[in-house]
């Protein structure tokens, strides 16, 4: 049975997308839209028994991967094993990881999550100097249709410059 497109876009969000992650200073590798767990573990100081071998023993980690099996595309990869680098996982495995590991970096993931719910346009104004070109071109065409209905709709009283 074919799972709905929402479901399978909500699950593959990273499809393709060239993208590099950091966390204090500490790079984060990415491979075939795979994100490593063994750099985040690396990133908050190695702490023992947290590695991501036996995390991904842990109980709750088992059915944190069976539930986002049953919602994504079947043909996902959600775990792979690099020798030479580390474990790999699908992005919602590798922040439930990042949780895991460190308080600090949980809250630095709550607050960028709230920050976008709470409309923060400042973190807008981050991911675009991220972006690359043609994502600016096309979130400059996006803003400028948003401010052209705003403007139909509710004349400027006063001028914005």
């Amino acid at each position: 049975m074919k799972k709905p497109a929402q479901a399978i876009n909500r699950g593959n969000i990273m499809a393709n997308k060239q993208f590099e992650l950091n966390y204090k200073g500490q790079k984060i590798n990415v491979k075939n839209d795979l994100i490593c767990l063994t750099d985040f573990w690396k990133a908050v100081g190695r702490p023992k028994n947290k590695s991501a071998p036996q995390w991904l023993h842990r109980p709750q980690t088992t059915n944190f991967i069976m539930t986002l099996q049953s919602k994504i595309d079947e043909s996902q990869v959600l775990i792979e094993k690099y020798d030479e680098t580390g474990t790999f996982g699908h992005w919602q495995i590798a922040l439930a990881y990042a949780k895991y590991l460190s308080t600090d970096l949980e809250m630095h993931m709550n607050e960028v999550y709230m920050r976008y719910q709470t409309g923060d346009v400042t973190l807008a104004d981050q991911i675009a100097d991220k972006a690359g070109p043609e994502a600016q071109e096309w979130l400059l065409k996006s803003i400028a249709k948003k401010v052209q209905r705003w403007l139909t709709i509710k004349p400027a009283t006063k001028r914005i410059e």
